[in-house]
């Protein structure tokens, strides 16, 4: 059975309590039914998927106090003259030519260079990422689709490996060579610990802010009132931020979880091993927590979105994600004056992928 959770008050509910609801399906399911569900995995997902978001408790803990230092706000506020001198690059690129795919041009590059410098990915294999990446997140239905989905994550495993290779015999300042002296040091971070870490923060630290970015800009580009506002007053920009990730999130619903007992919600009775998936998108444009809910305002004053999750679980990155959509937006629209949409939002579409909410294109011309 899979229960969707769509209201606000039972959507935080879920993502607060990580005691009935668990991401590690070994709490909650029995061993055929964990057999059953890891029968399809390829075995370099399955090397791959031993990240902090899959466990609960003192695993998560301890897998996520490895990375939090590296995205404090302390820590985060220190990118932001590389961030800025990233989103001039970009908009350097292609000012002149006066249109752009906002979503291949500027808001897939600024956040994959920033998590690949923040990692130590050599520039040269960046591109590789982009596929690697897609592969992690939309669904392989057909015979070959599968098929080439393996192959995509074996080659994925073994890049990492030959990158992990050279950062243990030459260690850099980088997250990558952090984790690996960390592993050195007896943190019990595992092999496969290791792998599925750094896969987490590449798709993770990149896929979330290109939507966040190209969602944000599409939202203000059709409601010129409101990036009026924020052009008259910059400082509006960190509210606006918050307002366009409760309006249009980069995250259309949380992960998978379980129910690891029967539990009571909204009225329901969820059995053990029963699946839960909390609909952000749906919390987040809930009439009976947000007035106008289905409004964009930027001068909202109640920001407390679920964009981020909640509980043990809220995301890592959500500082580094804030800084970078209030760079970029500001970015674009302080050095692109005329900025509009390129197509009818109509003519808009959406990339079929289960958790993100994220377009295929955003062409636009100043």
């Amino acid at each position: 059975m899979i229960w969707f959770v769509t209201r606000h008050d039972e959507v935080v509910e879920v993502l607060l309590d990580d005691e009935r609801f668990v991401r590690d399906p070994e709490l909650a399911l029995t061993s055929e039914e964990l057999e059953a569900f890891r029968s399809d995995m390829p075995e370099s997902i399955a090397f791959i998927d031993n990240h902090m978001l899959n466990k609960d408790g003192d695993d998560h803990r301890r897998l996520r106090r490895l990375v939090t230092q590296a995205f404090t706000p302390r820590m985060v506020e220190r990118l932001r003259p590389r961030v800025q001198e990233i989103a001039d690059e970009l908009l350097d690129a292609v000012e002149s030519r006066g249109h752009m795919d906002l979503v291949d041009e500027y808001a897939f590059p600024l956040p994959m260079m920033v998590i690949a410098e923040l990692l130590g990915i050599p520039h040269d294999d960046r591109d590789h990422f982009r596929t690697w990446s897609n592969a992690m997140v939309t669904p392989a239905l057909s015979p070959e689709e599968v098929a080439l989905f393996g192959a995509q994550m074996n080659a994925f495993v073994a890049y990492l490996g030959a990158l992990f290779g050279r950062r243990r015999a030459e260690p850099r300042d980088d997250l990558i060579s952090a984790l690996l002296q960390a592993e050195d040091a007896g943190d019990m971070l595992s092999e496969q610990e290791l792998f599925s870490m750094v896969a987490l923060l590449i798709v993770a630290g990149h896929e979330t802010t290109v939507n966040l970015i190209g969602n944000a800009a599409s939202a203000l580009l059709q409601h010129p009132e409101q990036r009026a506002m924020v052009e008259r007053d910059p400082t509006l920009m960190p509210r606006a931020i918050e307002e366009l990730l409760r309006y249009d999130g980069s995250v259309e619903r949380a992960l998978n979880r379980w129910a690891a007992t029967d539990a009571e919600l909204g009225g329901q009775t969820i059995r053990r091993g029963d699946s839960v998936i909390v609909m952000l998108g749906s919390a987040n444009r809930d009439r009976e927590r947000f007035p106008d809910a289905d409004t964009l305002d930027v001068t909202r004053t109640d920001l407390k979105h679920a964009g981020f999750g909640r509980g043990s679980h809220y995301c890592l990155g959500a500082p580094l994600a804030r800084l970078e959509g209030e760079i970029a937006l500001a970015t674009l629209l302080r050095r692109l004056p005329g900025l509009r949409l390129g197509i009818p939002p109509e003519e808009l579409r959406w990339r079929p992928v289960p958790l993100f909410r994220s377009l295929v294109a955003l062409p636009v011309a100043w």
